[in-house]
């Protein structure tokens, strides 16, 4: 009995597998996998987004702009928006019916529509720079967007101020360059003037000393109407204790050179160079030599 159930459990088995190799299996091409399937969202968002007519909209809080060259930026609708300008006085010029209110540097914006709101922002009572905005109100949170121009500080008319105007001229010339090295000195910053780190297409003082090491390019820069502060750093790099000499870093347009908090540098010692500029002066033409009683030119 056992021997009959085994040969019938085979013929059964055989029978099923008979039946399974008898069915035709339809064959799925590979396209199918990858057809009308969408591609993995593994692309990280970046903070600029290009329209469909082309144009490139700027989602960056932090903006450098080019005169010129106009940014366009998303903002909220129904809520104030908050810019921080270069400018110490901005003013602003725009033909839309949004609300704008200029608090010192920063321009407080609003709108209750989804028109585009274009601005130009300056220096009240200078046309020299203008940052040009196209601003996108959409139901968003209130923006705030800081501003920078490039290349900007380059540019004594932008660098100047009212408030700082006012300041420089307050007092006698002697008694302001005295003051703003003093601040400078004391980490504080006069009215109107703004501190900035020194850029690469600032130009640096040019300072020469044998034995003194001078590094400008890492350092700061503050801006005033018509002075300038360039703060550096002196290292004594030679054997023996030296004196900094205020003379190293004497130019056509510099007005004064002051060191703190030391002037006589042991080796390695490093000590902070202030170089006060004057800014929008040109060089004068080089003068027509007196003819020497001596014969030749006047050495």
């Amino acid at each position: 009995m056992v021997k009959k159930s085994l040969v019938a459990s085979l013929l059964v088995a055989m029978g099923i597998t008979q039946a399974v190799a008898d069915v035709n299996i339809p064959v799925v091409p590979a396209s199918v996998m990858v057809e009308d399937v969408p591609r993995p969202t593994t692309r990280i968002a970046t903070q600029n987004e290009q329209t469909d007519t082309g144009t490139t909209i700027n989602k960056s809080t932090h903006l450098t702009v080019k005169p010129g060259v106009n940014e366009i930026v998303p903002v909220a609708i129904d809520h104030l928006n908050r810019i921080v300008t270069p400018f110490s006085t901005p003013a602003v010029e725009t033909v839309s019916g949004a609300t704008t209110n200029i608090k010192d540097n920063v321009v407080y914006v609003g709108t209750d529509n989804e028109t585009p709101v274009t601005l130009f922002i300056t220096e009240k009572g200078s046309q020299a720079v203008a940052v040009s905005l196209t601003l996108l109100p959409q139901k968003i949170p209130p923006r705030e967007l800081f501003i920078e121009v490039d290349g900007a500080l380059a540019n004594p008319a932008f660098a100047g101020s009212n408030k700082a105007e006012k300041w420089e001229t307050s007092q006698p010339y002697v008694d302001t360059i005295r003051d703003l090295l003093r601040g400078v000195a004391l980490g504080t910053t006069p009215q109107g003037y703004t501190l900035h780190t020194m850029e690469p297409g600032i130009p640096v003082p040019h300072c020469a000393q044998p034995g003194m090491e001078f590094d400008f390019r890492n350092g700061q820069i503050m801006m005033g109407h018509k002075l300038s502060v360039s703060i550096g750093v002196a290292r004594n790099v030679s054997g023996q204790p030296l004196e900094f000499r205020e003379a190293a870093c004497g130019d056509w347009d510099v007005a004064a050179v002051a060191a703190w908090p030391r002037s006589v540098l042991s080796p390695n010692e490093r000590t902070e160079v202030y170089v006060i500029k004057r800014q929008g002066e040109r060089q004068a033409s080089s003068t027509t030599r007196r003819p020497s009683l001596l014969g030749g030119s006047a050495q």
